[in-house]
Formats: structure tokens, C-alpha cells, sequence
């Protein structure tokens, strides 16, 4: 006996008529249905969004694990479904979604993100919009499922367009950049950089680096148009003996140095070029205080006193000061100084410069030597500005505050000290 022929397909169903377009671009009822889909999900967008992350973090060994996982993570994912429902409701922004999967794709390449888990989670995304897009249409207006059901296919399509395009953007940039495992030193270097000091990653952290747990380290910050690296440089070097790990970050360079047995970073080793500042933070003892030595950092190329210079913070610890807290800085320079601003903006600035060669030369005739004039000439300006600020340079405690109050000036903004 034979068995029964296969069921013929059933006609197409044509979408609901009162859903169909005037033929007009987006008009359609795949547009209607989606365009009115998008603005359902607009609100709940959040909430997608923190559905979708959980969801990554607990299929993703990658994205789950908080030493790899990109720090932008959230943002981007945020961006991500944001343009895409733009799309949606707006066929003028169709393409958005498309230009933003291709930047992602670039700046994952560049993190050292496998393009198998940035694909995975695209796909979540996807999954995680089109199920609520579903959802929402099927509560608020059931008439419409069927069109939505139509629709599929037009979302899928984009989907499958801002994946390739994704997947295009990071094959491309990888190619460009030094191997997997180099790339990798970067995120691991920012984490520590901004005091991710879990005990159970920092062992990881060592073996990814190179680095000991315990070993003394410490960080320089450069600044400037020729202090910039690409991510395709280099990560690691090693100059005169000393290990360096160079981590590009949005305004400045850092370099973490391994210094071994070495006191402090030699002088010379990471020149700053001639329109670049640099800063040096003292020594920290573990990989768990790199954060605390970029907060040094930060400081001494914020006390950096000119172009071309590398600033040691324990070279001047009162300029630190000043720069540290800028209000007390800005009051102590009120207090003793603010006497001098009555003055000519000429003898103001003579007497300042005196001071300041007094405490760099340690006496007169030496601070003379370097402005040019005597010894004499010297000593009667001091005691001029001993007058103007009531204070006395042969008290040791009085050279301290005039010294800060100096360094409060000189770190202070111009409007400030113009007052």
C-alpha cells in the first residue's frame, strides 16, 4: 500500500489589509507593524538591555569573566539596541545600526575581544529584541501579530547585515594589529590601572603579563601631541634592563615600569618630547597598588611645570600639594601673597622670582648669580616681601608656608591669580 502524498503548501496568507502601505518607502505593512513595535519597546529598553547582559555574562566565558569582559560593555550594549530600534521606528536611520556594528567591530578587534564572543553577543541581542518585540505587539495589540510574524524576515535581514559588517570591521582590524596574545596585556594593564586589585584575578593578571605579584612598580603618565601610541604598537619593551608596559588611554600615555632592585625609574629612560609633559609617581610595592601609582601619576603630570619635562612628584612634594588640593592652594596663595597683588604687575612678578631663586639656590649671593644682579640686591627684595607678607626667612616654618603659598600661585590659574 502506498503511502499517502505528502500535504500541498497552503496559499500564502497576504499580511492584514489594514496594515498595508500606500507603496511608499517604509510604508508597508512590515514597516507599519515594526515602526509601531520600536516605539512599544522604546521604554523598556533598560530593562532589555540588563536581561541581555545577564544573559551574555552567563553564556559567555569571555564576557563573564570580569578581568576580560571590555569595561564599555554595558554602553555599547545600550547604544547597540538603542540604534537598532531607532531603525525601526525611523527607516531613515536603517543604517545606523550597520555603522554602529562596524565601529564595535573595530574596537573589539582592538581590545583583544574574539570575534567568536562578539558575534555571540550580537546574537543574544537580537534574540533578547526580536522575543520582546513579539511580546509587546502580542499585549498591547494582538490584531497585529500576524503582520509582526511578516515582519521577521525584514528584522533577521538587518541582523544578519550589522553581523556581517561587524564580523568585516573586526577581521580587518585584527589583521592589522600584533598578536592575539599581545593585545591581550591591554585590558588587563587599564584594569589594574584603575585599582582592580581582586586578590583572585591578580595571579592571572602576573601570568598574562610577564610581572610578579609582588614586585615594585612604578607608573609614568606622558601628555602631548607626540606622547600618543597606536594600538597597534608595541605593548611591552625593555630599555636599559627595565621591563615597560606601554597602555594607551584617552588623554595620556601610561607606562608601568618594573623596577627590580632599582630605587626609582632612571632618569632619561621615557624622554618626553619637546611639546609633551610626562609625570612620575613614586614607587608602589605590588601589582594590587598600580592603581594607586596611576593616582600618583596623574598628579605629577598635572604638577609638571613646562613642556619637555618628565616631573618626578618626589622631586617637589610642595608643588604636589598644591595641585593636589587647588582650594587650599588657591587660599594659602590669598593669605600670603595677596599683599603683593597691589602691586605693579612688574615688581610683583621681580619679587616672586627672587623668592623662588632663594629657595631653589639656598642663598642670596647664589639666587643673585642666577638673576643677574647682587647679593645685596637680592636681600632687599626678601626683606621687602617680608614686610608685604608678614612673614620671616630665617623661620624655618615661615619658609614653609611662603613656599607653598609660592607653589599655590604658580600651579594656580591665571584668573586666580590675577585677582
Amino acid at each position: 500500500m502506498r503511502p499517502p502524498p505528502p500535504p500541498r503548501p497552503g496559499p500564502l496568507v497576504p499580511p492584514p489589509p489594514d496594515l498595508a502601505g500606500t507603496g511608499s518607502a517604509g510604508g508597508d505593512a512590515s514597516g507599519a507593524v515594526l515602526r509601531y513595535a520600536g516605539g512599544l519597546l522604546r521604554p523598556v529598553l533598560p530593562e532589555l538591555v540588563r536581561g541581555a547582559l545577564a544573559e551574555l555574562r552567563a553564556a559567555s566565558a569571555y564576557y563573564g569573566d570580569p578581568v576580560l569582559a571590555p569595561p564599555d560593555l554595558a554602553d555599547s550594549a545600550r547604544e547597540a539596541l538603542d540604534v537598532f530600534t531607532g531603525g525601526l521606528v525611523d527607516p531613515e536611520r536603517t543604517d545606523a545600526s550597520g555603522e554602529h556594528a562596524w565601529r564595535t567591530g573595530l574596537r573589539r578587534a582592538a581590545d583583544g575581544v574574539p570575534l567568536r564572543a562578539v558575534l555571540h553577543a550580537y546574537r543574544i541581542g537580537g534574540v533578547r529584541l526580536w522575543e520582546a518585540l513579539v511580546s509587546l505587539v502580542v499585549r498591547e495589540r494582538p490584531d497585529r501579530a500576524s503582520a509582526l510574524a511578516f515582519a521577521a524576515s525584514d528584522v533577521w535581514r538587518r541582523v544578519d547585515r550589522d553581523t556581517a559588517l561587524l564580523a568585516e570591521a573586526h577581521r580587518r582590524a585584527a589583521a592589522r594589529l600584533p598578536d592575539l596574545a599581545v593585545r591581550r596585556h591591554l585590558p588587563v594593564l587599564r584594569m589594574l590601572l584603575r585599582g582592580h586589585a581582586d586578590p583572585v584575578h591578580l595571579s592571572a593578571f602576573a601570568v598574562s603579563l610577564g610581572l610578579p605579584v609582588a614586585g615594585r612598580y612604578t607608573v609614568a603618565l606622558l601628555a602631548g601631541p607626540g606622547a600618543a601610541r597606536a594600538e597597534t604598537d608595541p605593548v611591552r619593551e625593555v630599555r636599559d634592563g627595565v621591563p615597560l608596559y606601554w597602555c594607551p588611554l584617552d588623554d595620556a600615555t601610561a607606562v608601568v615600569a618594573h623596577l627590580g632592585d632599582r630605587p626609582e625609574l632612571p632618569a632619561g629612560l621615557i624622554p618626553p618630547g619637546p611639546a609633551d609633559r610626562g609625570g612620575v609617581g613614586t614607587p608602589v610595592a605590588g601589582l594590587a597598588a598600580l592603581g594607586r601609582g596611576y593616582g600618583l601619576a596623574r598628579l605629577a603630570l598635572a604638577a609638571c611645570p613646562a613642556d619637555g619635562t618628565l616631573h618626578r612628584l618626589g622631586d617637589r612634594w610642595s608643588r604636589a600639594f598644591a595641585v593636589a588640593r587647588p582650594d587650599l592652594a588657591d587660599a594659602v596663595a590669598d593669605q600670603l601673597l595677596g599683599p603683593l597683588r597691589t602691586l605693579d604687575p612688574a615688581e610683583r612678578a621681580e619679587l616672586l622670582a627672587t623668592l623662588a631663586a632663594w629657595l631653589d639656590r639656598g642663598s642670596t649671593r647664589r639666587a643673585g648669580e642666577l638673576l643677574y644682579c647682587h647679593r645685596n640686591t637680592v636681600l632687599n627684595r626678601l626683606r621687602r616681601l617680608e614686610r608685604l607678607t608678614g612673614r620671616t626667612l630665617s623661620h624655618p616654618r615661615d619658609v614653609v608656608d611662603l613656599a607653598l603659598a609660592l607653589e599655590a600661585e604658580d600651579t594656580s590659574a591665571p584668573a586666580a591669580r590675577s585677582r
